[in-house]
């Protein structure tokens, strides 16, 4: 057959090629492919599932003296610096407390923790999460390096607001986490326009396969603790929830904790660690990239007369004969017999080749964790 691809399938073919995995030419390499893929749908597999999100192994940091400390009360937030390196400790004074989490580039607020980027390869939660910024920036900002038993999180959804509370109970100036937020952040000059969507730490909450939300009751209880460590110098911003109709803060919020441990030479390691593995890449811009670099101060947007468009080329596709065997001929036709391989024995062939790609080449992603070796001259836990 002729096998209709671009110059980026080839890229990949020959890369399989390069590295002996599958075979010496490209027709061994996709037939190789095709029987790869049926038997990793033998095994459970799907034909659209993404690939495992792996682990770097690194040793469990021991942290600083703690160099801040202070209490926050309920239904108000803290925007507090925290420097590369140093850790944030964010624990539960009584319990069952639910923490709205927002974080900057303290040197940049157009840099911030984008939830939706976050989940571009799954939702990644827990001790040895990497938190990233959006793109174009898309780098590591911050790490669940611990915490403690009942933790978690949801980044699924938006935040809590004015117009939701008035719009389903009629509550008018009712506390929400847009306003926590924005009152939050206003200590350093930012606007409600520069709230972004919430990272939530203690809340408890799933998806039906109707897509409702189903909210649960919070399982925190007194001292339980995240520890997460800036990657890079961040403004930091937990805030406690102010829903009352829901069971997400037990119908009534607490107060929490933030401790501020500083950098030590294990934590400034890691960062290295972090930094050298995943903020290596040319995609990730900054304003000294951008072809705009100026913030734009006016509101009102209006078309740039000398604009000319640059996007980037439409990959060249050129067409490849493949031989398929027997074996592969019979499996393309079992493949699309399912439904979920379009309409050609082509397509079927090009995205067997590409569902092996993204399944057994390693390689990092954003949802790559960290693991931690234990350090047998360290505490269990920091304190």
């Amino acid at each position: 057959m002729k096998l209709t691809v671009n110059t980026n399938h080839l890229t990949l073919i020959d890369r399989i090629i390069e590295a002996g995995t599958l075979g010496k030419t490209r027709e061994a390499v996709l037939n190789a492919a095709v029987i790869e893929h049926a038997r990793f749908l033998l095994t459970g597999g799907t034909p659209f599932r993404p690939p495992p999100p792996g682990v770097v192994e690194v040793d469990t940091p021991v942290y600083g003296p703690v160099r801040e400390e202070l209490v926050i009360p309920p239904i108000t937030g803290k925007a507090i610096p925290v420097r590369t390196g140093e850790v944030l400790r964010i624990s539960q004074v009584e319990g069952g407390t639910c923490v709205d989490y927002n974080a900057y580039n303290l040197h940049d607020y157009k840099e911030w923790l984008d939830c939706g980027f976050n989940r571009t390869r799954g939702v990644t939660v827990g001790k040895g999460t990497i938190i990233w910024s959006g793109s174009p920036r898309a780098r590591p900002m911050q790490a669940i390096l611990d915490h403690s038993d009942n933790f978690d999180q949801y980044y699924q959804g938006h935040r809590c607001n004015g117009l939701l509370n008035e719009i389903e109970y009629g509550f008018v100036d009712h506390p929400n986490c847009q306003d926590t937020f924005a009152e939050a952040i206003r200590e350093y000059g930012l606007t409600p326009d520069d709230v972004h969507d919430s990272y939530n730490l203690w809340m408890r909450t799933n998806v039906t396969p109707e897509g409702r939300r189903e909210f649960h009751w919070n399982r925190a209880r007194r001292d339980d603790y995240v520890d997460l460590l800036a990657v890079i110098d961040t403004l930091s911003v937990p805030i406690i929830c102010g829903i009352d109709t829901i069971p997400l803060n037990n119908y009534g919020p607490g107060s929490i904790r933030l401790q501020v441990f500083a950098a030590s030479p294990s934590t400034r390691g890691l960062v290295e660690t972090i930094q050298k593995r995943f903020g290596r890449f040319h995609a990730q811009k900054t304003p000294k990239d951008f072809k705009t670099k100026e913030i734009r101060m006016k509101r009102e947007l209006e078309r740039d007369p000398n604009y000319v468009p640059n996007y980037f080329p439409n990959p060249a596709e050129t067409a490849i004969e493949v031989n398929v065997t027997p074996e592969v001929e019979r499996l393309l036709q079992t493949l699309l017999a399912t439904g979920d391989y379009l309409e050609s024995k082509e397509h079927a062939l090009l995205h067997s080749f590409l569902r092996w790609y993204d399944i057994a080449w390693p390689r990092d992603h954003v949802s790559t964790k960290l693991a931690f070796r234990p350090r047998p001259d360290a505490p269990q836990r920091n304190v």
